[in-house]
């Protein structure tokens, strides 16, 4: 006869890296209930609410609210699967408005009035902060291209800025000005 895995709160709570108060947080949203009580009256958990447990922890580490998770857990197929899919497109649209901010702020370094007040960039220092702020070189193709339609002087100073050469700064304008078809292998200042 095989004997049943039963887990305690501490148990539980220790092998899912959580608190105990998480646990009694999840069984008050009636995500995770004991499926019985000790005879000294402890919550006892199966290994089924073990499985549950670690649904819900790579719920919360996808990023899912606890409404969500709760959602997710009481829906069967398509339903859960929608509510993954939204949360997914909530996530791209957030990385995207995101991605607009990173760029905003890359124009803003990019004026004469920071680069007067803070330190002075060249390209390379440049290039190495947008690639630790996440830009691939697409990114910076099309950061180029929004500064140049945006405000062509400025972005012409901007690279001035970094120490190009006029032929330099003359190929990044024109690559920028190209819609589309950025060439391969450029400069990304």
């Amino acid at each position: 006869m095989t004997r049943l895995t039963r887990f305690t709160p501490g148990r539980l709570a220790r092998e899912a890296g959580l608190s105990r108060s998480s646990l009694l947080h999840y069984e008050a949203l009636g995500s995770l209930i004991p499926i019985s009580r000790s005879a000294a009256g402890y919550r006892l958990y199966d290994e089924t609410q073990h499985e549950r447990l670690r649904a819900i922890c790579a719920y919360r580490a996808a990023g899912l609210s606890l409404a969500a998770i709760r959602d997710v857990l009481a829906s069967e197929g398509n339903a859960a699967a929608h509510i993954l899919e939204a949360h997914l497109m909530g996530l791209t649209a957030e990385i995207a408005r995101l991605k607009q901010r990173q760029k905003a702020i890359a124009t803003l370094l990019a004026q004469p009035s920071f680069r007067q007040r803070g330190k002075q960039r060249g390209k390379d220092a440049w290039v190495a902060l947008l690639r630790r702020a996440g830009f691939d070189e697409a990114e910076m193709d099309r950061w180029h291209a929004g500064f140049e339609a945006e405000n062509p002087d400025s972005h012409a100073a901007f690279l001035t800025s970094l120490g190009l050469t006029a032929e330099e700064v003359k190929v990044i304008r024109r690559r920028a000005k190209l819609t589309g078809d950025p060439p391969s292998g450029h400069v990304a200042s």
